[in-house]
Formats: C-alpha cells, structure tokens, sequence
C-alpha cells in the first residue's frame, strides 16, 4: 500500500514540476519576444570631458581648417576682386571698424560664431571653454584670413563669439528638445539647427534601452560612448 501511495505522489510531484518547467519557459519566451519588441531610444545630450593641450590644438584646427575652405567658397567675388598677398600683407594686424551692412554683422556673423560654438560644445567642452574657443577660432578668421580681403573687423571680433555663443546657447536647449521628443520631424530640424550632432566628434548620444528581467521588473539601460 505504501508503495502504490508513494508512486502516485512521485507521479504528481513530476506533473506539476513539469507543468511548472513550462510555466516558466513560457514567460521566459514572452519575456524575450517583449524584449525584442522594445526598441532602444535615444537621449541627446552633452558630455563633458577634459581635453589634453593636443586635443584642443586638433580641434582648434580642424576649426580654423573650415574657415580656409569656406570662406573662399562663400565670398569668391571678395576673394576675386579685392584679394591679393599684398593686401594681405598691408591688412595683417590692423583692426577697423568696417561699415559692413546689418545683414552681416547682426546676422551672418552671430550665426556662424553660434555653429562654432555647438561645435566645441559636440566635442565634449563646457560652455565657458566653447565661448573662448569660439572667440579664439573668430579672432584666428579675422587676422590671417579675412586679411586676405580687408582688415580685421572690431564688430566681427565681438559679434562673432559673443553674439554667436548666445545665440548657440539658445539653439542648443531648442534642438536637445526637438531632438529628444521621439518625433522623427523634431528630430530632423533639431539636426538642421544643430548640425554638429550629425558628426564623429559628438558623444552626447545616449542609448536608452528598456529591459525586463526575469521576475518581471522593469529597468533601462543606458548606454554611453566615450
């Protein structure tokens, strides 16, 4: 008799560890198809990080590199027209105040000091280093290669990297917002306003993935690279 009841319990016992066993496996597959189902989003952001004196020298003149081809490229009727090493040589070191029309200084100018801002800020600098790069690379423009068509600019000297590091601030907070919305037409136009979160040197891309552990508690992971 014990041993008839003994092998009826053995018998229960392995049909409910079994049913358990599938139990399990079956949240388990559910648990992961959730999973695969997740997919990563992504944080926008700014990490800031020290610089060694040979990093800011690269960055400094990746910068100053942009300025040589760009300028050229977007003034070829200055360059053309008024550009010769003898006025180079004549202009270098002289500062004026130029009567450039308002479309330049409070428009061009500012502009193009706040993208030379963003960049610094991509590359990992806090916003005090970002305004005196941004200042450095606008000074560096306006005495050897501007000169290259007229003197330095008093105006540009100050509109370039204080005009443009505010304007840069602004644009900053707007695209980390447009970029972080989750809508793929906020984030378009927070790259077009910020384009240097499209390039290598940007580490402020976090990757946020949801994650669901075994017993059932949801967590995210984050993802940094440095």
């Amino acid at each position: 008799m014990k041993i008839i009841l003994l092998t009826i319990w053995f018998i229960l016992e392995t049909s409910m560890l079994g049913a358990q066993t599938k139990e399990d496996l079956y949240k388990n597959q559910q648990l992961n198809e959730s999973q695969k189902a997740r997919t990563p989003k992504y944080h926008f952001g700014y990490i800031e990080k020290p610089h060694s004196t040979t990093q800011i020298f690269k960055d400094l003149g990746f910068a100053y590199g942009l300025t040589l081809v760009l300028y050229p490229l977007t003034q070829p009727e200055a360059v053309a027209s008024k550009g010769s090493w003898t006025r180079y040589k004549d202009n270098l070191g002289n500062i004026v105040f130029d009567h450039d029309a308002p479309f330049w200084n409070v428009m061009v100018h500012p502009i193009s000091g706040s993208q030379l801002y963003l960049y610094y800020r991509a590359c990992g600098y806090n916003k005090g280093q970002a305004f005196l790069l941004t200042s450095l690379s606008s000074a560096l423009f306006e005495f050897t290669v501007e000169v290259y068509t007229e003197p330095a600019s008093a105006p540009d000297l100050f509109n370039t990297p204080v005009l443009g590091s505010i304007l840069g601030y602004g644009i900053e907070n707007l695209s980390m917002y447009l970029l972080n919305t989750g809508n793929p037409l906020g984030r378009f136009f927070g790259h077009v306003i910020n384009p240097a979160t499209l390039f290598w040197f940007y580490d402020g891309k976090m990757i946020i993935t949801p994650d669901i552990s075994k017993d059932g508690q949801v967590m995210t992971r984050l993802y940094l690279d440095f």
